[in-house]
């Protein structure tokens, strides 16, 4: 039997929707700091050891945006499972993304496997999944974790011009609790003392952004530095009590 060319098109509900959210995105790039500095109108965190990257919700969907890979997702398939955290649909979140060993210790040696795609992928763990344990099949590739430190689009609707200290707070509101998947934490005003905290740790810069400043594309001015801090000559301790040393 002959089909009319009405009989080969998808019925008008079966039509993908357009996204809200941005294909591309030009992110804001921190200033470099001379060093540690306080003012009450800054907002500091640890700078995490990792690569950065843009993540993308939207209908129970994770797209991945990062400088260092065209497509992230095969190297963190574990990254599929944050559409399960993020409360709200259509969210940009900027987050850096590690690779923690057997151990639980950020590790740039397996984040460059990966980035190189050494290592298999594996399957997604539960939010609330610990890292593997030594000895466990996932424990040669390591385990991805992510630390988001700032909030883009929130229900497909661009925060730019909200101040960061806004966006701050509807990012740690956003994401359930989980294990490997958070909101960066950190301190007001006091950066000197946080700097000392993070050097202790073996951590070698931390993060400084100005509460009142909107999101901008291309150099952030003094909206947000990376101020470098003196580090012990230690590797990181495990992820999760690495969090809950830190001095704030």
């Amino acid at each position: 039997m002959t089909r009319s060319l009405a009989d080969d098109q998808l019925p008008l509900e079966f039509t993908p929707a357009a996204s809200r959210l941005p294909d591309r995105i030009v992110p804001m790039r921190p200033t470099e700091g001379a060093g540690p500095f306080d003012d009450p109108g800054y907002f500091f965190e640890p700078w995490w050891p990792g690569i950065r990257a843009f993540v993308l919700v939207e209908g129970g969907a994770v797209r991945l945006r990062a400088e260092a890979l065209g497509d992230p997702l095969p190297a963190f398939p574990e990254l599929a499972e944050v559409a399960r955290i993020v409360r709200s649909d259509g969210a940009v979140l900027d987050a850096t993304l590690m690779v923690l060993d057997a151990r639980g210790r950020p590790s740039r040696t397996l984040l460059e496997r990966r980035l190189r795609g050494d290592s298999p992928g594996g399957r997604p763990r539960d939010e609330r999944e610990a890292p593997p344990a030594r000895g466990t099949p996932a424990g040669s590739r390591g385990s991805a974790a992510m630390v988001a430190s700032d909030l883009l689009y929130l229900d497909g609707e661009s925060l730019a011009l909200r101040p960061f200290a806004e966006r701050r707070g509807e990012l740690a509101a956003l994401l359930r609790p989980s294990s490997w998947c958070l909101a960066g934490r950190g301190f007001i005003g006091d950066g000197t003392t946080v700097a000392t905290g993070l050097g202790a740790l073996g951590f070698r810069a931390l993060s400084a952004r100005r509460l009142d400043a909107r999101l901008r594309a291309g150099p952030a001015h003094d909206a947000w530095y990376r101020v470098p801090v003196t580090a012990a000559p230690r590797d990181l301790p495990p992820f999760l009590a690495l969090l809950r040393r830190l001095p704030f």
